[in-house]
């Protein structure tokens, strides 16, 4: 009886310790798509937009050839139709990271405790409202970046690209 015992602690410890691995795991990597930025032009091409990862204008250029021929209602428009596009554009990429991490989860067949979905969902990292390629975004992803370095090679890691 004693083996038994003995066996399923050691497969309790090692799921514990497999889901405390995957729990810092997913905290970085949602920390990576905190700092994602999507962008759109809007179909006349008079503005190009930026959004970070809630979906909230962060950059915003024009053209100054077509803005001279705009009024400023279509301006508006145009200004708005990017930004939606640029928000459904996060939100894929949103969307795609979710859908790893619960793939992820799936490996322990188990089903999530409705506290372990909350405190999962909850997971959300402050998202930063600067431009792409600002000073503080850079700062965070040199910082990420040296803490993966001493991470374990073999550690799962969810990447996010923009095919476009």
């Amino acid at each position: 009886m004693g083996e038994f015992v003995d066996s399923a602690d050691s497969r309790v410890d090692r799921l514990l310790s497999d889901l405390r691995h995957f729990q810092g795991a997913a905290a970085r990597s949602a920390q990576r798509l905190a700092l994602e930025t999507a962008e759109a032009w809007s179909d006349d091409g008079l503005v190009q937009v930026w959004v970070n990862a809630q979906g909230v204008v962060v950059q915003v250029e024009f053209d100054d050839t077509v803005l001279s021929q705009t009024t400023s209602a279509d301006a508006g428009a145009a200004v708005v139709q990017a930004a939606q596009s640029a928000a459904a554009k996060m939100r894929a990429k949103t969307d795609a990271f979710q859908a790893g991490l619960w793939q992820q989860v799936a490996r322990f067949r188990v089903q999530p405790a409705e506290e372990f979905v909350e405190e999962f969902s909850g997971m959300r990292p402050e998202v930063p409202l600067s431009a792409p390629g600002s000073r503080d975004r850079r700062a965070v992803t040199e910082t990420l970046d040296a803490e993966a370095d001493r991470k374990d090679a073999q550690e799962w890691r969810l990447t996010i690209r923009d095919d476009e």
